[in-house]
């Protein structure tokens, strides 16, 4: 559905066709070919990238990745964009490509479990997720990308576990709440559902994927005004209209909704 699912609807064509290969190389006399220096790698441009589309960013980390493909930040941030932009193959496949490169890496081994998760395949994301979080105790975001793939396979008492890790390390982060209160939505339990994930609406840095989930229990409960008021908040009323028309048709069937946005 379009607004669950924002973040998938860029494509990343238009911008990658416009890209060029590497410029040829010059030949030397002796008729081999000597690569041409490299600029320095312009740390302000990579910063203020940050706050630009999704699809300029992809394009921007392209660029930077297709010049350098030995350097970390580049390959991780090419997959991160192509994921967030709809692109989620070809972000499992840059990830994979880097991991050769930089096999001990762990948040790019998280990268590439949470591009597996955006390209339907969760059974493929529990090892490298369950390897980050192994690697590091302390670390609650791949706890909470781990039980997002834990959902997606229908564990869900294993993903419930790796949701109450990430919270004990990072009490009351909104983004694990809002894909605890996801997981309730995908197994039926909607008033739990909206009390968690309209505790993470509350929250400072709440992401918009809570009150959009809010928005969803409420609606699949039949609660179709207070639903739409929640997406106005968000959304275009167009892309409103559809969602509404969507849970209506939806209630009673909440594993159409397993490949709802999350924040990982």
């Amino acid at each position: 559905m379009a607004a669950y699912r924002s973040g998938r609807r860029l494509s990343a064509l238009a911008a990658l066709a416009s890209l060029s290969a590497l410029g040829a190389c010059a030949t030397t006399g002796a008729g081999e070919q000597a690569s041409p220096a490299l600029p320095r790698i312009d740390r302000e441009a990579r910063q203020a990238i940050a706050r630009e589309d999704a699809l300029t960013q992809m394009a921007f980390w392209a660029q930077e990745y297709m010049r350098r493909p030995d350097d970390l930040e580049a390959a991780q941030k090419f997959s991160d964009s192509l994921r967030i932009g709809g692109q989620a193959n070809r972000a499992v496949q840059i990830a994979a490509e880097a991991l050769q490169r930089h096999p001990q890496d762990m948040p790019l081994l998280r990268t590439l479990g949470l591009s597996l998760i955006a390209a339907n395949r969760p059974n493929d994301a529990l090892r490298p997720l369950a390897m980050v979080a192994a690697a590091d105790p302390q670390d609650w975001r791949a706890r909470s990308s781990l039980g997002v793939a834990l959902d997606n396979v229908g564990r869900t008492m294993e993903a419930r576990r790796a949701y109450q890790e990430a919270l004990a390390i990072q009490p009351n982060e909104p983004g694990v709440m809002t894909n605890l209160g996801v997981s309730h939505i995908l197994d039926g339990s909607l008033e739990e559902a909206e009390r968690v994930l309209r505790q993470a609406s509350d929250l400072p840095g709440a992401p918009a994927a809570a009150r959009q989930n809010l928005a969803l229990a409420i609606g699949l409960q039949g609660r179709f005004e207070e639903a739409e008021r929640l997406q106005r908040l968000d959304m275009p009323p167009n892309i409103v209209a559809q969602n509404m028309a969507f849970i209506r048709s939806a209630r009673g069937d909440t594993r159409s909704w397993a490949d709802m946005q999350r924040r990982n």
